[in-house]
């Protein structure tokens, strides 16, 4: 498979955004059902206060990103293509968190009890893959003999870059981050996976008392996905379970449990040929896409597509009132010349999504097993097997959203049809 490399710019982190004047405080920020609020319409709340959480434990904490009064709940697009109620807070009052002197909580003579409550209580979800409460990772693999922890140290989807910057930026605190984790599940070793040299000395400075392990994967899509991981750990340990970090989650757990703040904002990557300014910007969650997209300078060209955690594998959006979330990484807005409008054709069999995926399974197939309703246990195994990485979608010259329907499928469940 061919190489993708990614030319555009990559700007240094910009700083925090401006505040919203409105926040639209999404109640599902996970890959669960949605948190139930806390707090009434009319309601006063604090900074960093907790405005909505989940019936059962894993739902993730929902915290204010700005003081002020709750208008309204309402209805709202977010940004992985979904709906939820959101908190509309209107920004006034004075702030608990923004300005203060920060704290340094001491973990590494706490105990992992108290890690987890931390990390529970300040709401910090994993986006290694899918959106998932970080609690309920650690409590699942807690239950599990020897779990190992493995970091990614650079993006899932190459165009969304963020968690490559993220770690050239922070690379103490992605690592600390790391290793907090690993207490909170008594370990005394994770992996650090990286697609290019580093100073492995001062990671493994960074991680003590943990040992770091340092190893290094191909630069070649897609190399960040759990599968793919899992293959270049030591023999002994691929079939342990175990805790797969990026550095943005690395990063919001170091936030929570070092410094004690709730999950209010979030680093995002902004970028495009249709957008002014590439820019990282520490952003509130909750602030809408058309206000980030201002502060970038504004649209430069009509666009033709805002899609949100990267170009291959990431979600168009079509409303600018959609809001920043735990779980938004990027934000690429394209012109019509770089992304032109396109009609999906029906097959052609030219059979290119076959020869590009990475697992070998034919993508094409699948879709039309179900498209037709004919699911056998051999298709079921395909489809779980399916990355998700969207190289048979790039190469399709009849433009079909393979990988999406696969994912669809998948997250819809499934079960062999009737013969």
């Amino acid at each position: 498979m061919e190489t993708i490399t990614v030319t555009q710019p990559v700007p240094d982190i910009s700083g925090n955004a401006f505040l919203p004047p409105v926040a639209l405080v999404p109640f599902r920020q996970d890959s669960h059902d949605s948190a139930h609020p806390v707090v009434t319409e009319g309601t006063r709340v604090k900074e960093g206060q907790l405005i909505a959480r989940g019936t059962a434990p894993a739902t993730s904490r929902i915290h204010a990103p700005v003081p002020g009064m709750i208008r309204s709940f309402k209805k709202i697009s977010c940004p992985d293509g979904g709906t939820s109620t959101a908190a509309e807070i209107l920004l006034s009052g004075s702030f608990d968190i923004l300005g203060r002197k920060e704290e340094n909580f001491s973990w590494k003579t706490s105990p992992e009890s108290e890690i987890i409550r931390i990390l529970e209580d300040k709401g910090v979800v994993s986006t290694f893959e899918e959106p998932v409460p970080l609690v309920e990772l650690i409590r699942d693999a807690k239950k599990q003999k020897n779990p190992v922890i493995l970091v990614r140290l650079f993006d899932l989807d190459p165009t969304c870059q963020l968690d490559s910057i993220l770690f050239k930026e922070f690379p103490d605190k992605v690592v600390e981050g790391a290793a907090l984790i690993a207490k909170a599940l008594n370990i005394r070793s994770l992996y650090f996976v990286t697609d290019q040299d580093l100073d492995t000395g001062a990671i493994t400075r960074a991680a003590e008392p943990m040992e770091a392990v340092i190893l290094k994967t191909d630069t070649r899509y897609p190399s960040g996905n759990r599968k793919q991981l899992v293959k270049i750990l030591p023999e002994a340990e691929q079939n342990r379970p175990g805790i797969f970090l990026d550095p943005s989650t690395a990063i919001t757990a170091y936030e929570a449990v070092v410094h004690n703040k709730p999950v209010v904002y979030r680093y995002v990557f902004v970028s495009g040929p249709a957008v002014a300014r590439t820019s990282i910007l520490k952003v509130r969650i909750g602030t809408t896409l058309a206000a980030l997209i201002q502060e970038s300078g504004g649209f430069t060209s009509p666009p033709s597509r805002i899609i949100t955690n990267g170009l291959i594998t990431g979600t168009a959006v079509q409303d600018l009132s959609t809001p920043i979330t735990k779980t938004t990484k990027s934000v690429h807005i394209m012109d019509k010349e770089s992304c032109p409008d396109y009609t999906v054709h029906d097959c052609i069999h030219c059979g290119r999504c076959l020869q590009v995926c990475p697992v070998y399974i034919d993508p094409m197939e699948l879709v039309e097993v179900i498209k037709n309703k004919k699911i056998r246990q051999k298709h079921i195994r395909s489809i779980e097997s399916c990355q998700h990485c969207g190289c048979c979608t790039m190469v399709c010259p009849s433009r079909i959203p393979l990988h999406h329907i696969l994912k669809n499928a998948r997250e819809a469940g499934f079960r062999e049809e009737d013969k």
